[in-house]
């Protein structure tokens, strides 16, 4: 059986929903893929779904059987091999929940985010100061243990790391629209949270993919 784990990442769902497409094309049910492995139908579903990682001598089998070229079959195994590698934010998987590894995973592979924030700056242009003071005050995100010293900790590594796809060179545009709101509650034990964090703004909007 194919191991299942927390939550399948863009590449893990993209190739899924390949291999069910060739499947298809192939004039195949999954019953008949599911003889071709020797595992029952429902295991060919949780491939095709995401719901558990490809194994590549299965991906092999059902790619000949399906009729397919070897380039295209070599192509499809080198991405299987790549969508299973873990991805860096599975070393918070501590504090971090199945649901958002997912949006974690689409975030990075986004070619353009939007976000309409009406109470806090959004995550990915948070200071460590502003992102560490409403974790421990519980006000947003994180989950029932954030506001922990340590837990909350980890929240602010995550989210520091997440920055990074800003400033990559294949970064995605980011489209953020913030109340008034946000800019006049105060955060964290003194100006110099809210001052370093309006700093931190107006360098994210001169960054050509960043729109305030």
């Amino acid at each position: 059986m194919s191991e299942p784990r927390s939550a399948p990442t863009v590449g893990q769902v993209v190739l899924g929903r390949r291999l069910q497409d060739l499947r298809e094309r192939a004039g195949l049910k999954r019953e008949e893929a599911a003889k071709i492995l020797r595992v029952a139908p429902a295991t060919v579903r949780r491939m095709e779904t995401a719901e558990v990682a490809l194994k590549v001598p299965y991906v092999q089998l059902l790619l000949k059987e399906y009729g397919i070229a070897d380039a295209e079959a070599e192509a499809f195994v080198a991405l299987t091999e790549e969508a299973n590698l873990p991805g860096w934010w599975q070393r918070f998987h501590d504090v971090l929940p199945g649901w958002f590894s997912m949006y974690v995973s689409l975030e990075g592979a986004a070619s353009l985010i939007r976000a309409y924030e009406p109470q806090f700056v959004p995550g990915l242009l948070q200071t460590e100061a502003y992102a560490r003071a409403i974790l421990r005050s519980g006000a947003v995100g994180g989950g029932s243990d954030a506001g922990k010293d340590e837990d909350a900790e980890r929240h602010v590594a995550l989210r520091m790391e997440r920055q990074s796809l800003l400033t990559r060179e294949d970064a995605p545009k980011f489209w953020v629209i913030m109340d008034e709101t946000v800019f006049r509650r105060p955060v964290g034990d003194g100006p110099e949270v809210m001052r370093d964090q309006l700093d931190r703004l107006l360098e994210a909007s001169e960054l050509p993919n960043v729109t305030l």
